[in-house]
């Protein structure tokens, strides 16, 4: 029973460690040439936002919000992937109960 709530306590220690190592990661992405970038940590927390004026105008509204998603989620994907590799990285030397 000890050994089971070390192993919690260490899986608990390292999912801190992960999450400070996490949010201090910054990630940038730009679409359009760098008209829009974006930075976000590995958290996922939106850092950043930059917007070329010439973006500005309201006949590229639409194009705007459209590559406002396309940035924002690009943004997103690279974040997921390097958490995951942080994941696993962290975690494979943990023997959890119903995991290993």
């Amino acid at each position: 029973m000890l050994d089971k709530l070390k192993d919690l306590y260490q899986a608990q220690k390292k999912m801190n460690e992960i999450k400070k190592k996490l949010e201090a990661i910054k990630i940038d992405h730009e679409v359009m040439n760098g008209k829009i970038k974006v930075e976000i940590d590995g958290t996922q927390r939106i850092l950043s936002v930059k917007i070329d004026e010439e973006m500005l105008s309201a006949d590229k509204k639409d194009m705007l919000q459209r590559q406002m998603v396309v940035c924002l989620n690009a943004a997103s994907e690279k974040v997921q992937k390097i958490a995951a590799q942080q994941m696993q990285s962290a975690m494979g030397d943990l023997k959890l109960p119903g995991l290993s």
